[in-house]
């Protein structure tokens, strides 16, 4: 998000607990704890800001049920913070706090797609601290005047992505095989749901997007309309490598809760900032593997 955000000609500034980010200059990162207050009031004291990216979460929907204590401070405390310093300041920053579809829960397939009228029902501690900063963004809106705006983004993925995240970790996993590096064995997570995916780089230009025309107070589902199944995309990541492998499925990567199938309507974004998803998912696959293939190498 900083490298597009940089490149649309934006000026920006990171805060995270430790410098992260190798796109910003080290002058350019404030270090500390968004769950504290007082941190908060200095970062945004510090320089005027124009618009806020809320990204800072514990992202992780498997270990918010081992965390649940963790995931629920880190999801809703800075929003709280960040939306309250605002309130007393008076400052006329734009805050885009960044959700998830795992706070509609489980839907029955024949509710598919999902637009943001859907009732919410969160199933993991991930997705009801995302359910809460949602619900704090709208009501510091209506209540305070605060410039909000509120996503609902769906699964995204690409090159850089971390490797505790299922399509990343295939992509590890097989382009070490491929280097002769590991066995042919791929351990694997539930293989049979579907998720709608979106690549990283389109992701980004929504945030940006709606930054500049979201309407304040609204909540938009980031979303392809497309929902694919985990299996067929494995079979695609090894297609693009070349590999076969075999697949043995480890326990300590399933969910106690994972709805079957999840694919959002992304009509509004769409009508109210002319945003869609541009990118094929075989683009996003082979850019990922490419990235862990000169990772690997590297090493």
């Amino acid at each position: 998000m900083a490298a597009r955000l940089r490149v649309g000609g934006f000026e920006v500034r990171g805060v995270d607990r430790t410098p992260s980010c190798d796109v910003l200059p080290a002058n350019a990162y404030l270090s500390g704890d968004l769950r504290d207050s007082g941190f908060v009031a200095e970062a945004m004291g510090s320089t005027d800001l124009d618009c806020i990216v809320h990204l800072a979460a514990q992202s992780s929907v498997r270990r918010s049920f081992d965390e649940p204590v963790a995931t629920l401070s880190d999801g809703t405390l800075p929003a709280l913070h960040i939306l309250n310093h605002l309130r007393e300041s008076g400052a006329k920053t734009r805050v885009l706090l960044v959700g998830s579809a795992d706070e509609y829960g489980v839907v029955p397939a024949d509710e598919m797609p999902i637009a943001e009228t859907h009732a919410v029902n969160p199933a993991s501690p991930y997705a009801l601290a995302k359910s809460v900063q949602n619900q704090f963004g709208a009501m510091f809106n209506t209540l305070y005047g605060v410039d909000t705006v509120m996503t609902r983004s769906f699964n995204h993925t690409g090159p850089g992505q971390r490797e505790d995240f299922v399509l990343s970790n295939f992509a590890r996993q097989v382009a070490e095989i491929k280097r002769g590096r590991h066995e042919p064995v791929i351990d694997v997570g539930n293989l049979e749901i579907r998720r709608d995916f979106l690549d990283v780089r389109d992701v980004c230009d929504a945030y940006v997007v709606l930054l500049k025309k979201g309407r304040r107070g609204e909540t938009y589902n980031v979303c392809s309309g497309n929902s694919y199944r985990i299996r067929d995309l494995l079979d695609r990541i090894c297609a693009l490598a070349g590999v076969t492998v075999q697949v043995r499925v480890d326990q300590a990567r399933i969910r106690p809760v994972d709805m079957p199938d999840l694919r959002g309507d992304g009509t509004k974004i769409h009508e109210h900032t002319g945003w869609r998803a541009k990118l094929d998912i075989n683009e996003t696959l082979k850019a990922m593997l490419e990235d862990w293939d000169h990772k690997i190498a590297a090493a």
